[in-house]
């Protein structure tokens, strides 16, 4: 047999090493994502795979298991109900030949065994050993799937390769209940192995008392011998168990008395025959016949208490299985309090999560809020600064009517803009709602409890979708009154007929557009009834072709935040639309003028981003130049330590003339840029006198200023090319000192980890004076472009000049110049602001050069540098050492502390928890004392009924005897009788009487001790089954159950050893 299972097992190997290539083939992530799904519990995840990827559940792995068998092993009915649903086989089998069904009942899972036997999967299906469900749930003691599998009509004496049954196997694994439920169902007892053996003799073998008993009480025949010549009392002989032995000798004396009963006539035959025969012999008169000892069977009182007692011990087995069932339903209860906590640490988890992202949003709000006051408050630095320009009584009537038309243009791209936004996201709402109302109809298809939730979440969103119809017709009544109030206000401005036609047209454009988007944004209300129309059509069809799509809370607070935004900015139009509307009423402008507006707007504002720019630029090369500062003293403080006094002097006379170059370079181009500025606020002055002149002759210099506006424009133009280019050079000069920042990080790194070398030194020096060489040729490059563009602005100005000496009055002249003082004034503060700006920098830069000549003349020598260097760097190291070593104590004295109170808190809880557990124990002592002197009780008084049995037995054996001998003793004397002759006939007479007196008193005596003795035995007998009932039938606690149960193990045990 052992040959033949270590063959059997290479083989499987063998197989499956060649099988696994072919498996490992298809084997991809997708197989490994379900088999994680099925490992986790996911039977959504499982379904979505199946029905995305379509893939198989049967596909094994490397390892010869399958997501499929995976579920039958671990006992999870949903997803193995999606996967049996998706077409899989329930009859293919895993790398060592098991099928679903076998695994399930394997590893006790009643539910997938009940599942896989419904879906139409044979229930005597055999693996590869030759063993069914039935075999495996007998092996590992599963009940509950016997049951399923004996419902399903599954052959209880089915034989595996060695020939066993589930019986057998039960009886093998000391699985007594199995057995008996196996019996009850009718199971053969006395079925053979291969070898001859039977189940009770596996069951003496592995020394299981309750099942030999059970199988004993099922009909077991003890007397049957294997293969091998050997009983069962052979194998209980080998064990050494005395119960097993003493009920296989019971067994073997029922059998004997049996075989008596059937043959009772035996004995009676052979006394009528004697009697015959002494009739025929003596020729005297009649004679009184002897009485007959009474008959009474001497082993029924036996039998009766055998019965009894065998009685009770099937109820206590009963009982026992209750209790069990009761301790695996305490234990399902338990696991199903541990599943509610962690879900319930999980949803606190997402709780936190959700704060967590609460206050994130709020952040992100507050810091919204925080840019749109930011935003606010340039615009309102931008109208103060317009608001000077409006003081003059000239320019108010332009520079009213420039933002009366640009706020118009502005204000209508915004709002056609914001309605194309609004179009796009109500379709995605609208399609969201479409999504929502299919999964409605699917939830009402699949479950009926759940279908409150999303209608009301539908008629929320639909009763806001009414509200932004409601809005959108309020805006198109506003925009018909605005076409009125346009119509009826133009002519009171003095307007060119023309130029009014024109306006008119293109305002009549911009209303038909926005009426055309609104018409647009109104249409998905009837869209909403189509779709609604259209799946009530599909609702009709069969419930198979719907899928069930579930909508999480997290989208519904969406579309609700979206709706939101949505009123905001409706609310947000209809604002424009109102200060449309009085815009409009204030009058209509011409085009020229707006042209020239516009021109002279976006002149104003380029210059005013090229002066944001320079002012950022000249930020930057301060912050630069203060990095390069520090960068130096650390250089400066390293070099000290690591390199010689020349190489130290070089580094320091080097750096300093870089210093020295970029400072002077940073006073160029600061005063570069005050030059620009001026220039700036001269070309400010230009433009507001050419805004003067336009104002005066409109109709005869207006061909003049659009053609100067065209060339400043393209002039302008050229500028801001010039200036990106500078940029971009900054730009290249900035990666260029980047470069240098990392080399100079690079050295102070090495400088760090180890001395330079003065070759390595030298090299350094080089690589910076080429960098600052490369960078000075930039700069160079720089300042020849800055010369060429500040050229072309001095051409700019003489220009300017020549057009208002020409074109410009003295008066308005004055008046402008008047004017713009104010102006020029900020500006000279301004400026004064940066001189003193620049004046401090300079300071700074004289400071800088003292201290690098104070270092210059603190210079030491190598020798005194480097012992000064060891005494400190020792002293640094004793004082680290003494700060770690205080670190140290003091977070040992921190712990220690913090350990005293928390044992001292400890000690206080552990102090009341051990009083209540003190007064719990006292309690539960004195209750436990009290039930174990019961049960002592019960204990002697089972005892002396054991010993009153004994005792009966002993006497009912000897009374046996004694009437036996009589009995002999009777035939003897009637054959004495029948034998004497007539002579002696009075004296044998009168001796027989006597004889038989005697014998009579004799036998009416042992009468009546059997009646004492059988009404000892049946009061010992209601006693033992009275305490019995009352300790198991919940009386008592189960802790005293427990206690007596022992207590019966105890001297089981005693027995056993005896």
């Amino acid at each position: 047999m052992a040959t033949r299972y270590f063959l059997g097992g290479t083989m499987k190997q063998i197989c499956f090493c060649a099988a696994s290539p072919f498996v490992s083939q298809d084997w991809n992530k997708n197989d490994e994502k379900l088999l994680q799904a099925v490992e986790f519990n996911d039977a959504d995840r499982v379904s979505s795979l199946l029905l995305r990827k379509s893939l198989v559940p049967t596909k094994l792995d490397m390892e010869g298991k399958s997501a499929f068998h995976l579920c039958a092993m671990k006992g999870n009915v949903d997803c193995m109900e999606v996967m049996l649903a998706h077409g899989a086989d329930a009859l293919t089998t895993d790398g060592s030949g098991h099928t679903a069904l076998h695994l399930s009942a394997k590893h006790g899972h009643p539910q997938c065994v009940s599942k896989l036997l419904q879906s139409s999967c044979h229930v005597d299906v055999a693996d590869s050993q030759g063993r069914t469900a039935l075999h495996h749930a007998a092996i590992h003691g599963s009940i509950s799937c016997l049951e399923i599998l004996c419902d399903f009509k599954a052959s209880l004496n089915i034989k595996d390769q060695d020939g066993a049954t589930p019986l057998m196997l039960a009886a093998k694994m000391n699985h007594s209940e199995l057995c008996r439920y196996l019996l009850h169902r009718g199971a053969a007892v006395n079925a053979r192995d291969q070898k001859g053996r039977t189940a009770l003799m596996v069951a003496c073998e592995n020394g299981s008392v309750e099942t030999v008993e059970a199988l004993i009480h099922g009909g077991a025949r003890v007397g049957l011998i294997d293969a091998t010549g050997r009983d069962a009392a052979h194998y209980g002989a080998a064990t050494g168990n005395a119960l097993i032995q003493h009920y296989l000798q019971e067994a073997a004396q029922r059998h004997s008395w049996a075989s008596e009963e059937q043959s009772p006539d035996l004995s009676s035959q052979a006394s009528s025959s004697r009697q015959s025969l002494c009739k025929e012999k003596s020729n005297s008169p009649r004679k009184r016949k002897a009485p007959q000892p009474p008959t009474c069977n001497p082993n029924q009182g036996d039998r009766e208490a055998y019965e009894e007692i065998a009685r009770l011990r099937q109820e206590r087995v009963e009982f026992l299985q209750k209790i069990r069932g009761l301790e695996q339903l305490q234990d399902k209860q338990k696991q199903e309090v541990e599943d509610l906590q962690n879900q319930l640490a999980e949803t606190a988890n997402e709780k936190e999560n959700l704060k967590k992202e609460l206050e994130v949003l709020r952040s992100r709000l507050s810091f919204c809020e925080n840019e749109k006051e930011n935003t606010s408050y340039d615009i309102e630095t931008l109208q103060d600064e317009e608001g000077e320009l409006l003081e003059f009584p000239a320019t108010a009537e332009l520079l009213s009517k420039k933002t009366l038309s640009a706020s118009t243009e502005e204000l209508l791209a915004t709002l056609e803009g914001q309605i194309e936004s609004l179009t796009q996201k109500n379709k995605k709402l609208m399609e969201k709602i479409q999504v929502l109302e299919k999964d409605e109809k699917d939830q009402s298809e699949v479950d009926t409890s759940g279908d409150f939730i999303p209608i009301i979440l539908y008629d929320s969103l639909r009763s806001e979708f009414e509200k932004l119809k409601g809005q959108q017709l309020e805006a198109q009544e506003l925009l018909k009154s605005l076409e009125s109030n346009g119509t009826d206000g133009s002519p009171r401005k003095l307007v060119s007929a023309e130029a009014y036609e024109q306006l008119k047209d293109d305002y009549e454009k911009q209303i038909t557009a926005l009426k055309e988007a609104l018409e647009k944004i109104s249409l998905p209300d009837d869209q909403i009834r189509e779709n609604r129309a259209t799946e009530n059509k599909a609702g009709s069809e069969p419930e198979g072709k719907s899928k069930f799509n579930p909508v999480t809370r997290e989208e519904m607070e969406e579309l609700m935040n979206e709706l939101s935004e949505t009123q905001k900015k409706y609310q947000a139009a209809l604002a424009e639309v109102k200060i449309l509307e009085e815009q409009i009423e204030l009058g209509i402008l011409s085009v020229e003028e707006k042209e020239a507006t516009e021109s002279s707007r976006t002149e104003l504002e380029t210059v005013k981003a090229a002066l944001h720019q320079t002012r950022e630029e000249l930020k930057e090369q301060d912050q630069k130049m203060k990095d390069l500062e520090g960068l130096l003293r650390d250089q400066e403080e390293r070099g000290a330590q690591n390199c010689s006094i020349k190489a130290y002097e070089e580094m320091k006379a080097t750096l300093g003339a870089s210093l020295d170059a970029v400072s002077q370079e940073k006073e160029v181009l600061l005063k570069r840029c005050t030059s620009a500025e001026t220039e700036l606020r001269e070309l400010r002055a230009t433009l507001k006198e050419e805004r003067h002149e336009m104002l005066e002759g409109r109709s005869s210099v207006s061909q003049a200023l659009q053609e100067e506006t065209s060339k400043l424009r393209e002039q302008l133009k050229a500028m801001t090319k010039q200036h990106e280019e500078v940029k971009a050079h900054v730009e290249e000069l900035q990666e260029g000192r980047e470069k240098l920042e990392e080399e100079l990080q690079a050295t102070k790194e090495r400088l760090a980890s180890q001395c330079v070398s003065r070759v390595d030194h030298e090299d350094m020096v080089e690589k910076l004076k080429t960098a600052l060489s490369g960078a000075e040729k930039k700069l160079l490059e720089m300042k020849e472009k800055y010369t060429s563009t500040q050229t072309k602005l001095a051409e700019l100005q003489k220009t300017t000049e020549a057009f208002r000496r020409e074109s410009v009055p003295l008066a308005e002249h004055a008046r402008a110049k008047e004017a713009l003082e104010g102006t020029l004034w900020e500006l000279k503060a301004k400026a004064k602001l940066l001189e003193q700006e620049l004046k401090a920098k300079a300071q700074e830069a004289s400071q800088l050069q003292a201290q690098l000549d104070e270092i210059r003349q603190g210079a030491v020598s190598k020798e005194a540098h480097e012992q000064l260097r060891v005494t400190s760097q020792a002293e640094i190291e004793a004082l680290k050492a003494k700060l770690s070593d205080l670190g140290c104590k003091h977070e040992r004295t921190c712990t220690e502390v913090f350990q005293v109170q928390r044992e001292a808190l400890f000690m206080k809880s552990e102090k009341h928890a051990a009083e209540a557990q003190l007064a719990a124990a006292e309690k539960q002592l004195q209750s436990l004392r009290a039930e174990s002197e019961r049960l002592q009780e019960l204990h002697t008084h089972i005892e002396d009924s054991a010993k009153l049995v004994k005792e009966k037995d002993k006497k009912i054996t000897e009374l046996s005897k004694e009437v036996f001998k009589l009995k002999e003793a009777l035939k003897d004397l009637s054959e004495l009788s029948s034998g004497a002759s007539p002579k002696g006939i009075f004296s044998s007479k009168t001796e027989s009487e006597l004889d038989v007196a005697t014998f009579q008193r004799r036998i009416k005596d042992l009468e009546q001790q059997l009646i004492e003795s059988e009404r000892r035995h049946s009061n010992i007998i209601s006693l033992y089954r009275g305490h019995l009932l009352y300790a198991i039938q919940g009386h008592m606690d189960e802790d005293v159950q427990r206690i007596l149960f022992q207590i019966l193990k105890m001297q089981s045990l005693q027995e056993q050893g005896r």
